[in-house]
């Protein structure tokens, strides 16, 4: 049975097609006026990682220690297939170290992958970068590059690229590792 409107599987095809595309198109990220954030808590203190600079968050790895003399490094575990090291991101900073390593695991650098591990992991948000502060008014502390005003607080938000580069830095790497 045919209708003069043609055929009825046309608005179909349409549909798919545009459902599709969706899929073809990369991840949009935030508005050019906003940044995207996490938050989370080391040592019980508050801070935020703007998410461009690390590329997953994962809940209870196992780290297996190793030997070592090197200030702040755990150990290492194993993720999607390759070992990477493991810091304590509380020692990194100067801060006094919990019980035990955290729970929470952020990975970071694509070319040379690192993890930190911190206790508690708040959520993920964006918010206007006029309500970030690049100043050094982050205070005195190490690694902290910018103060995020979140809602009626605010946080340091940590320099994730300085840490890798010092851990670097230390390792003697002069270059990123090609894949």
């Amino acid at each position: 049975m045919t209708t003069g409107m043609g055929s009825p599987w046309h608005p179909v095809g349409e549909v798919r097609r545009e459902f599709d595309n969706t899929f073809a198109a990369p991840p949009a990220g935030p508005p050019a006026d906003r940044e995207s954030l996490i938050t989370l808590r080391v040592a019980g203190e508050a801070f935020a990682v703007r998410t461009m600079h690390i590329t997953a968050v994962v809940n209870g790895r196992r780290i297996m220690p190793v030997p070592t003399r090197v200030a702040g490094l755990l150990g290492i575990t194993a993720l999607r297939g390759a070992l990477l090291p493991v810091y304590d991101l509380a020692a990194l900073l100067g801060l006094p170290a919990g019980a035990g390593p955290g729970a929470w695991l952020m990975l970071t650098n694509r070319e040379t992958p690192v993890g930190f591990t911190f206790h508690e992991f708040e959520g993920q948000m964006e918010i206007e970068r006029a309500c970030l502060s690049e100043s050094g008014s982050a205070g005195s502390r190490k690694h902290l590059c910018a103060m995020a005003r979140v809602g009626t607080a605010n946080r340091a938000v940590i320099d994730v690229p300085g840490l890798v580069e010092e851990i670097r830095k230390r390792a003697g790497v002069t270059e990123p590792v090609k894949e």
